[in-house]
């Protein structure tokens, strides 16, 4: 590997550990359990989170890396000469990573902030505050003091600046119908690519009727991806064929050249946002607080005839049986298969004919770590007819009460919900890495 290459690999390779250190951080959050006191939350257990500095470490590892690749790429530029394709745009590439990183650890401590300033009013000892919010505020500040001072003020290097503009005495030689075809080719493959794409996600959609799986948007990306490094190759070999002056013609294949360049960072920035989303969606789905509230639709004194129960859920064992039954007697409500373990939600009336007197309804369901789930509601009918129940019961106690569970990753976790990300973090990396360098090659002889 090249030198130039080097450069590029560094930032793009340290994205990938990046982004494994923040799903690390994110997977060790599940654990911080909130605390709570009369109702209000009072601190988190354990106190000081392991994930703040997870991250931390995370956007310091790409802006080491992105700092040491923009070093190797400017030496190279002060060893070969500042008008060299390849060591220009590599030192670009550093450049705009480490605006990057400084961009996200300014994000970061910005957020810290905030959620300091936000929970300020809990009893917190000056260790736990030192560790949740002033010191990664003061470590996230230093590094990116840091990075500006040796990425842009102390730099050794003597490096001048480039005119980036071609040789004034090149002759404009045609492309050729070649030329031409590749031209035209580094223009429409990028767009044809991304309308099949996007027509296919929507068939896919139409047939299916659900929101798209996470493997259908990795298919999605990737053959957008793949439009545009082919865009990128179709654009340096006209470049190639193609004039080098000034003319109208050799600004076209100059533009072929930036839309190609333009699309890739585009790309892999959207991309890689969306690795790092379903990651982090992928990890959060490890950590499940069933929620099971029976509640009575119906105001006070409201007739039995006109009255309804409903039934709200949430991480609950997909394909189980929700229910609801009405005693004494038996009578089954509701009894319904669970298609979304995210949300279930149904209604039922009572029954019209009820005697006055004293009822239960219990409703069951199943939690997705195989937890009985259970939930009673006492109401009377009185002689009129009209229902009576604690019509200010809450559902405090579903969140003050101890029932998050952490599950275990299992195959189908891995491969369903998590290497997809992964995936998408490996494409936007990738593609990001192949066009720049593709882009960047040594000028190749031209077809005359």
């Amino acid at each position: 590997m090249s030198r130039v290459s080097l450069s590029l690999a560094l930032p793009l390779g340290a994205a990938v550990v990046s982004w494994a250190l923040f799903m690390g951080g994110l997977y060790a959050d599940i654990f911080v359990r909130d605390v709570f006191e009369d109702g209000e939350r009072v601190g988190q257990d354990p106190a000081v989170a392991l994930s703040t500095y997870l991250f931390f470490a995370a956007v310091a590892v790409f802006s080491v890396a992105a700092l040491i690749g923009q070093r190797i790429a400017i030496a190279e530029r002060v060893s070969i000469g500042p008008e060299s394709r390849p060591e220009r745009s590599a030192h670009r590439f550093g450049t705009l990573a480490l605006i990057g990183a400084m961009s996200i650890a300014a994000f970061l401590a910005i957020t810290t902030f905030f959620e300091g300033f936000g929970r300020a009013d809990e009893p917190q000892a000056v260790a736990t505050r030192l560790g949740n919010v002033y010191g990664p505020i003061l470590l996230y500040t230093a590094l990116v003091v840091t990075v500006l001072l040796l990425g842009f003020v102390f730099r050794k290097d003597t490096l001048p600046k480039s005119s980036d503009r071609p040789d004034s005495d090149a002759s404009d030689h045609g492309a050729g119908i070649a030329g031409q075809r590749d031209l035209g080719a580094s223009y429409a493959v990028p767009i044809v690519a991304t309308a099949v794409a996007l027509i296919a996600g929507l068939i896919v959609y139409d047939a299916t009727g659900e929101a798209l799986e996470v493997w259908v948007w990795v298919a999605i990306q990737a053959l957008i991806g793949a439009g545009i490094v082919a865009g990128t190759i179709f654009g340096e070999r006209a470049v190639a064929q193609g004039p080098t002056s000034l003319s109208s013609r050799s600004r076209i294949t100059r533009g072929a050249r930036g839309l190609s360049f333009v699309l890739s960072i585009v790309f892999g920035a959207v991309v890689g946002i969306m690795g790092f989303g379903f990651g982090a969606s992928a990890v959060d789905s490890l950590r499940i607080s069933p929620y099971f509230y029976l509640d009575i639709l119906a105001g006070p004194n409201t007739p039995v005839e006109n009255a309804d129960v409903s039934l709200s859920a949430w991480d609950t064992e997909e394909g189980s049986t929700a229910s609801i039954t009405l005693e004494p007697g038996g009578e089954i409500l509701l009894a319904k298969s669970i298609d979304d373990s995210d949300y279930f939600y149904e209604t039922r009336p009572l029954p019209g004919n009820l005697e006055p007197g004293d009822y239960t309804l219990v409703a069951e369901g199943t939690s997705a770590d195989g937890r009985l789930l259970s939930q009673e509601l006492d109401f009377e009918v009185a002689d009129s007819g009209a229902l009576l129940w604690d019509a200010d019961r809450s559902d405090r106690d579903q969140w003050e009460q101890d029932n998050q569970v952490i599950v275990s990753a299992d195959a189908r976790w891995w491969l369903e919900d998590f290497l997809p990300a992964f995936v998408l973090i490996l494409l936007a990396v990738g593609s990001v890495f192949i066009t720049v360098t593709e882009r960047n090659r040594p000028a190749r002889g031209r077809v005359l």
